[in-house]
């Protein structure tokens, strides 16, 4: 032990790493389809390492962590957050509100009740709502209070011990609550629902739209195949017309073989004659009955080999936000084009015509490069590098924002005021704003959004495991089963009554439906293993449309929880 301790010592970053690889090992463990998950499977391996090795990690380590998991955090939700400030998006955002703010004060009740100290009291709002950002933001505010050492030191051990013992129930009693009692309680059927949802978003709110009707199947993943053209129906037609007969599949002739003549632009005018070899792109179903409607299907690499692209293309317009699919494709030149996805805060949405598209949101493309390029100028922008991100945006926006959380009141002691994490992460937000309105600088594509921000929390979460094991084992040793209990039972009731409000108000007040309602507690509480259950029972994306505002708002509120809870604690003490 001795020696493990002294290579420890020597090279700290080994803990962190052994405690990542351990803690996602113990956050994949699984009964019934219910884990911990990486970050308390994380949190909790890190305090077991750090009662034997006792590393020393560097503040500035965990904190620099922290403020890129913030900063990618806000800039993700950013574009949804403001686009969320309209009036047809209200319900949803008072739903958020109405779910943070409930479990707030069902914790402040708590610390009142059972005298938690700032510690436990931030473990007990983190882990029961599930936001492990809150658990920085209010560790945080400790460390910038002025505090003796060993009182600091002690906070900081309970607080994620508090965090990883009402996490289980935090994550848990959200699932069975949203999946189970919710639906019995609304008497739905979740499978239904979405069902109904999904009904509601192919309607059309104008008749006679027989030709706009293929739009709505086009947008599925894309197929191409070669037919020589034996039918006699079909000899003589134009290129449109052709198209038209089998429109409902979203057929778009791309080429065309003619004897030895090869044509690789078909215009929509172009004739079809019989014994042509016509190189097809069709929504992949619809490939099954071509041969028996086109005749048969000829392997012609040269006539195949048709340049395409694929292309995510992130919406900023402002004349394309706002509108359903189906409007998009009616508006312009959607010929060639085809939706292979539909992401929202890396949330993937169902394709079907009503679907609302948004600013923020991300259209995955496929058609041939110039089609692409024109579709880019009419919807916002494409992503050219994926792999590259505007470093100086991004260490520039956390600069701005942890020098505007210096700006703060103290009041008896505690420090009031947003804190680096709160200037951080609404710097993000805005900074994300930005970008979506005015793409040509502060790019931060989807893939590096995701690594900063897991990245970001998990080195985290594991230094803070690791600095505060001694001190959890010590609260351990101090209270016993009864500080156990305690938190369990308060944790329970933080959980649980955000929710049961929410419910109430969101189907008697707000009038949601089901489909908005439901994931719209999933997202109050930013529970996304919520919604994957949500999916995963109903069989349907389209519980991810009233996941994204809710989520978006209360990323915010609930890290803005951490700061609050922790003076309301000491202010109870100092009483």
């Amino acid at each position: 032990m001795d020696t493990i301790q002294s290579i420890v010592r020597l090279h700290p970053e080994l803990a962190i790493f052994v405690t990542i690889v351990l803690g996602y090992a113990v956050g994949r463990i699984e009964f019934k389809g219910i884990g911990l998950g990486s970050v308390v499977g994380t949190l909790i391996a890190g305090m077991v390492i750090g009662v034997f090795t006792r590393p020393d990690i560097p503040d500035l380590l965990k904190w620099a962590f922290f403020d890129l998991f913030l900063f990618a955090v806000g800039y993700a939700a950013g574009p949804q957050f403001f686009s969320s400030l309209k009036r047809e998006t209200l319900p949803q955002v008072a739903l958020a509100v109405v779910v943070s703010c409930s479990g707030l004060a069902t914790a402040i009740a708590m610390v009142k009740l059972f005298g938690f100290d700032a510690g436990l009291s931030a473990g007990l709002v983190s882990g029961s709502l599930t936001q492990s950002a809150a658990l920085g933001s209010a560790l945080n505010t400790i460390h910038g209070m002025d505090l003796p050492d060993s009182v600091r030191a002690v906070l900081t051990g309970h607080a994620p011990l508090a965090d990883a013992i009402c996490y289980v129930f935090g994550e848990v009693g959200l699932i069975l609550f949203v999946t189970v009692v919710a639906p019995r309680l609304l008497k739905v059927d979740l499978a239904q629902a979405a069902r109904e949802a999904e009904a509601n978003l192919r309607q059309e709110d104008t008749p006679n739209h027989g030709e706009d009707e293929t739009v709505f199947t086009a947008y599925t993943p894309v197929a191409f195949r070669a037919f020589r053209v034996e039918n006699p129906e079909l000899d003589g037609l134009l290129a449109r017309e052709l198209e038209a007969r089998f429109a409902a599949n979203r057929l778009v002739i791309q080429a065309l073989r003619r004897s030895d003549q090869l044509i690789k632009r078909v215009g929509i005018d172009e004739i079809i004659r019989a014994g042509d070899v016509i190189a097809l792109a069709s929504r992949r179903p619809g490939m099954v009955t071509m041969a028996a409607q086109i005749g048969t299907e000829v392997d012609d690499p040269e006539l195949l080999a048709i340049p395409m692209r694929q292309a995510a293309i992130v919406v900023t317009q402002a004349e394309v936000a706002g509108k359903t699919i189906a409007e998009l494709a009616r508006d312009g030149d959607t010929r060639g084009i085809f939706l292979r996805n539909l992401t929202r805060a890396q949330q993937p949405l169902p394709l079907t015509p009503g679907t609302v598209v948004q600013r923020g949101d991300v259209l995955h493309l496929t058609g041939s490069p110039e089609v692409i390029e024109n579709a880019a100028k009419r919807v916002g922008f494409i992503e050219p590098d994926p792999a590259r991100t505007d470093l100086v945006y991004l260490a520039g926006g956390i600069v701005v924002g942890t020098l505007l959380g210096l700006l703060q009141l103290h009041v008896t002691g505690i420090p009031l005021g947003l804190g680096s994490s709160g200037g951080v992460l609404g710097v993000g937000l805005i900074a994300g704003w930005i970008h979506s309105r005015y793409p040509v600088f502060g790019r931060i594509p989807e893939s590096a959004q995701r690594l900063l921000s897991d990245v970001g929390l998990i080195v985290f979460i594991s230094a803070i495991g690791l600095a505060a094991g001694p001190n959890a084992l010590h609260a351990v040793s101090q209270g016993g089963p009864v500080l156990f209990l305690q938190l369990i039972g308060a944790g329970a009731v933080v959980t649980m009554v955000g929710p049961i409000v929410g419910l109430f108000v969101g189907h008697y007040l707000l009038k949601m439906p089901p489909a908005q309602l439901l994931p719209g507690l999933a997202g109050a509480q930013t529970t996304v293993a919520t919604l994957n259950a949500l999916k995963e029972r109903s069989g349907s994306n389209v519980f991810a449309i009233g996941f994204t505002v809710p989520f978006a708002v209360s990323n915010v509120l609930l890290t803005m929880w951490g700061p609050v809870i922790v003076a309301v604690a000491f202010a109870f003490q100092a009483h």
